[in-house]
């Protein structure tokens, strides 16, 4: 048991952090695309499914569903902390936009998968000297 804590406390502590440096650009895509509904689904190493969403993106009955409507933009798999990270969009909405605006919302998607994957990836009490990650947007 001692085994399994050890390894949900990083994973728990890497949810966290992802949620919190990558709000902003769940808001800038809200702002970009205000039709449009967002998720973001993140699963963990030991089996743990976190979903994360803005108002406009339809909810589950139960996480482990996963969203019922959307569609897969960007996804990540076997990452460091997360055995997948996905990026989707709301089927409905998405099916509108146009081409360039399609373009530009992969872009952002991916740009927020690598967000999480490095920023969580990043172990807890690095050496001084190696760089630091500053969580800033993705510029739209």
């Amino acid at each position: 048991m001692t085994n399994l804590n050890n390894f949900a406390a990083p994973e728990q502590d890497a949810v966290f952090f992802a949620r919190e440096s990558f709000l902003g650009e769940l808001k800038t895509l809200n702002r970009d695309y205000p039709h449009t509904g967002f998720g973001i689904s993140l699963r963990t190493h030991s089996g743990e499914h976190y979903l994360l969403a803005n108002a406009r993106m339809p909810l589950p009955s139960t996480k482990s569903d996963g969203f019922p409507t959307g569609r897969r933009v960007a996804s990540l798999e076997n990452g460091d902390r997360f055995s997948s990270i996905e990026v989707l969009a709301d089927s409905r909405a998405y099916e509108t936009i146009s081409p360039r605006a399609e373009a530009e919302i992969l872009g952002n998607a991916l740009d927020l998968i690598a967000r999480i994957d490095t920023l969580t990836s990043i172990p807890a009490g690095r050496v001084t000297n190696e760089p630091q990650i500053a969580a800033t947007g993705t510029g739209g």
